[in-house]
């Protein structure tokens, strides 16, 4: 690699790739609400359709630690309650769609789905920015714990958050601390080795810059919660005509 490049404002490709994830969220959730709706009767565990949805989960939590890393480089380690207030925020967002998923579908109502996990993990990881070895150390921990606990049972539900499920337990989306802090802290870990000092360790930007995708990444949590209302109600209107 040739000398970094100092740069001020947002690395286009973060915003792209966080863009790359929201299309396949809304691709996976159009197929999923046609499924749901009964519009369309499709196998959601055909692998086609299961890793799109998973890789759009991977790839928004894993830039969780990319722009942690970013912001660290940006505001330095002292300043953690920009990062707690940030972190409580989404979780409130989270519990937010916990009390819409109560009200409808209300089965497999929403306990402790993206936001909720996002919320905890920007508090928990954040002072694993800027510390490349140990991020690097606990992605690998967390991923083996969560090999570890997952398909594990338990008699509470008061571990869900941990990835301990009880018998029986039913959700439309779940993201437990184990595993997926290790991809946030992967995140982290690449963030600190591409972009140290908040610059590229590379000369110049990268081609090929996708303005619509870098603009679905901007604004990738408002299309978050508007997303499904929208695709639902479209398939519902598409229904009844």
């Amino acid at each position: 690699m040739g000398a970094a490049s100092s740069y001020s404002g947002r690395f286009h490709e973060v915003d792209a790739m966080r863009g790359i994830a929201v299309v396949m969220m809304i691709v996976y959730h159009v197929i999923f609400d046609l499924d749901f709706l009964g519009a369309v009767e499709l196998d959601l565990n055909s692998p086609l359709i299961w890793l799109t949805g998973r890789l759009a989960a991977f790839l928004f939590i894993f830039l969780v630690g990319v722009s942690l890393s970013l912001s660290h480089s940006r505001r330095g380690s002292g300043v953690p309650g920009h990062y707690i207030r940030r972190g409580v925020r989404i979780f409130i967002y989270g519990l937010l769609i916990t009390a819409a998923t109560c009200v409808y579908p209300h089965e497999g109502f929403i306990v402790f789905g993206v936001l909720h996990f996002i919320g905890v993990a920007v508090i928990i990881t954040h002072p694993f920015a800027g510390r490349r070895a140990l991020s690097l150390i606990a992605a690998l921990l967390a991923l083996a714990a969560g090999m570890r606990v997952s398909g594990l049972m338990v008699d509470t539900p008061y571990l869900l958050w941990l990835g301990l499920k009880p018998h029986g337990f039913y959700t439309l989306d779940y993201f437990p601390l184990l595993p997926w802090l290790g991809v946030v802290l992967l995140g982290i870990f690449t963030g600190d080795t591409l972009y140290p000092g908040y610059r590229r360790r590379w000369n110049g930007e990268l081609p090929g810059r996708n303005h619509a995708l870098e603009f679905l990444g901007k604004h990738s949590l408002t299309i978050y919660f508007i997303h499904q209302p929208v695709i639902l109600a479209f398939i519902w209107f598409l229904m009844n005509i």
